[in-house]
């Protein structure tokens, strides 16, 4: 395997974020507490939504509630990754992080977070929409659509790859940050940006495909012993999910710290770092996938 293949960066990526964690094992306790509070937000508005469609048998009069249902959760998950950016900072910079120094950051910068939970819905809610209407389309249209929705959703995602660093270390609002996050890419990057650096592939070899094997294997068992192995699927996904959260914005911090010139995380590599987005080669070379 090439040392600097995709697959081989992160690996490596992936090893640098783990070992901020191991450093304080509290930063794994954002994504559970966060999970649980969203679920628990969206549900305490969402279900007199759905009493309010049950008694009048009318949907429509459930929209409402499942927007601002919606707004709720996002607004949670964006408050406890803000604290979790400042929590991992904590730590690289060798302080004792825990998840109540780390929401004290959220709770300064409550104002921003609220506004980009609002665009966050509101774009999340556009591109299902988009990919909504592509998916009712037949033929060439359809697929036509579907590439179009997933080129729009692929671009918000790199736009606004430094939003949450953005406001925890910056404190800015929507439009700013977003701005200061393209601007943070092609500085140091390049105008001809294709793909941003993951370590979702690692996660998803070790963790996730491992819990969706368990979980199909459950289903074909069947009987007690296939519940018992659907049951140990999900605890695997479920702690995949959570260490996955957990390794992608701690790597997200470490490439805000080595993009803005802070000084750099131990254990990350700058060559790395660097090679975190791809520039466009040149036509009739194709396209650099994501690292």
């Amino acid at each position: 395997m090439k040392k600097n293949s995709r697959f081989s960066r992160g690996w490596r990526l992936t090893k640098d974020s783990w070992s901020v964690i191991k450093a304080d094992r509290s930063l794994l306790a954002f994504p559970v507490v966060g999970s649980v509070a969203s679920v628990v937000a969206f549900a305490i508005i969402a279900v007199p939504g759905v009493a309010a469609w049950a008694i009048s048998d009318q949907w429509w009069t459930a929209l409402p509630f499942a927007a601002v249902a919606l707004y709720a959760a996002t607004f949670v998950t964006i408050y406890m990754g803000v604290g979790l950016a400042a929590a991992a900072a904590q730590v690289m910079e060798g302080k004792d992080a825990t998840l109540k120094s780390g929401l004290a950051v959220s709770r300064q910068h409550v104002g921003a977070i609220a506004k980009w939970a609002l665009v966050q819905t509101t774009v999340g809610l556009i591109i299902n929409a988009l990919q909504q209407m592509a998916e009712s389309q037949n033929g060439i249209a359809r697929i036509i659509g579907l590439i179009f929705t997933s080129l729009v959703s692929f671009a918000w995602t790199l736009a606004s790859f430094f939003v949450i660093p953005l406001v925890a270390f910056e404190n800015l609002g929507p439009k700013d940050a977003l701005q200061r996050s393209v601007a943070i890419i092609r500085e140091r990057w390049g105008e001809g940006v294709v793909g941003s650096a993951s370590i979702g592939i690692v996660v998803g070899l070790l963790g996730f495909l491992p819990a969706i094997a368990l979980i199909v294997i459950g289903v074909q068992v069947g009987g007690a012993g296939g519940i018992v192995i659907i049951g140990l699927g999900v605890i695997v996904l479920l702690i995949a999910a959570i260490v996955s959260n957990t390794l992608t914005q701690v790597f997200r911090v470490a490439l805000y710290r080595f993009a803005t010139g802070t000084p750099e995380t131990p254990g990350f590599a700058s060559e790395d770092l660097a090679a975190a987005f791809k520039p466009k080669k040149s036509r009739g070379r194709g396209a650099s996938s994501a690292a």
